[in-house]
């Protein structure tokens, strides 16, 4: 195995892949947000709408919350006013009459398209300092980044290093979730 890159001494929010990232996300987030002030919705609709539109059928609630990082709640009320407003249907689930899914409408895919100039020209700000071969780089690392990401979220809870002691398991509750 190659030389580990972070120790204990030499981590520090600065060097910290997860800080940066994390920050730059908040950061994005908060200019999106006052930007998306001058359209008919959201950011985070906006969001939604986009990830409705993306997949081909209908989604849960629970899996729009979870691939948009957004507490199920508030996510909640963001689909209940983008229903109110037609721009996305609740309907049953056609495999399991119990579960309700959403799905956009033809007016919420123009809505996500029309908002969409919004954040172009701020990933266009953001990257302006940055050569074409730069942000390609750092598109490809992230990228990369996201893949090792998904695998290590899919492969479960994380064995304890050697030397260390692990706390006991955690149970699980009936949503499947860690307690």
């Amino acid at each position: 195995m190659a030389k580990p890159y972070y120790t204990v001494e030499t981590l520090e929010a600065g060097n910290s892949i997860g800080y940066l990232v994390k920050r730059c996300g908040m950061l994005m987030t908060q200019i999106a947000e006052r930007r998306f002030e001058s359209t008919s919705v959201s950011f985070i609709q906006w969001m939604a709408l986009m990830r409705l539109g993306a997949h081909a059928a209908h989604m849960s609630a629970t899996q729009l919350s979870k691939e948009l990082g957004y507490d199920m709640g508030a996510l909640t009320r963001v689909v209940d006013e983008l229903e109110r407003r037609g721009l996305v249907r609740r309907e049953r689930s056609r495999t399991d009459r119990r579960a309700v899914e959403i799905a956009v409408t033809p007016a919420g895919r123009r809505q996500a398209e029309s908002a969409k100039r919004v954040i172009v020209e701020l990933l266009n700000e953001l990257v302006e300092p940055y050569t074409d071969a730069e942000i390609a780089t750092l598109i490809a690392l992230l990228q990369r980044m996201h893949v090792r990401l998904q695998e290590k979220a899919a492969a479960g809870p994380v064995a304890a290093s050697a030397g260390s002691h692990s706390a006991p398991p955690r149970s699980k509750s009936k949503s499947g979730a860690a307690a």
